[in-house]
């Protein structure tokens, strides 16, 4: 009786995806494509996304790669804590 509710409800969610998806306007056919160029005379937004990325990679590469190692082992001791030790 699970296996039909459970089958039931993922073709309910399945139509309703499908549904958005083909009522979705996804910008192809409202007056021409749009462009995210700034228009003439507007200034672009300086964000520092590339700045931030070329930091990180050249002055900070080995503190960068100390933390992920710092993070993996902290991820490996957290599975180990949590595993149940099975009985023998």
């Amino acid at each position: 009786m699970v296996k039909v509710k459970t089958s039931i409800l993922t073709l309910i969610f399945l139509a309703a995806l499908l549904v958005l998806l083909a009522a979705t306007p996804w910008g192809g056919e409202e007056k021409g494509l749009k462009s995210f160029e700034p228009r003439e005379g507007a200034r672009a937004p300086e964000s520092g996304i590339g700045e931030i990325g070329v930091e990180i990679f050249t002055l900070y590469l080995v503190p960068f790669e100390v933390l992920s190692l710092v993070l993996l082992a902290a991820l490996i001791g957290a599975i180990h804590v949590a595993r149940k030790e099975l009985p023998r």
